[in-house]
């Protein structure tokens, strides 16, 4: 766990560093360069994702479970199972506003 923690850490402190050092070389540009707005859409749609399919395991195995002891229940649980699915679909309204 420790490790894992360091890991973490070291992998972080990377990143922010490789992303000021692109910031510190072009300060005369206005305009961010084009690479930061797909970088930006490509976040916005990867992380809803993960936490959808995350929900949607969730809910999908709770559902199927309520299904198999209550039938009549099914279509209450496909609700839930809808809304966890829209939290990709909001993260790709997301990036489309940003490309935009």
């Amino acid at each position: 766990m420790k490790m894992n923690t360091a890991f973490i850490l070291a992998l972080t402190a990377v990143i922010a560093f490789t992303a000021l050092a692109g910031a510190a070389v072009a300060q005369d540009e206005a305009n961010p360069p084009q690479e930061y707005k797909f970088l930006s859409m490509a976040i916005a749609v990867s992380i809803p994702s993960i936490g959808a399919g995350y929900a949607v395991a969730k809910t999908g195995t709770a559902a199927a479970a309520t299904i198999t002891e209550r039938p009549e229940l099914f279509g209450r649980t496909i609700v839930y199972v809808g809304m966890a699915e829209g939290i990709a679909i909001y993260g790709l309204l997301i990036a489309f506003l940003i490309w935009i």
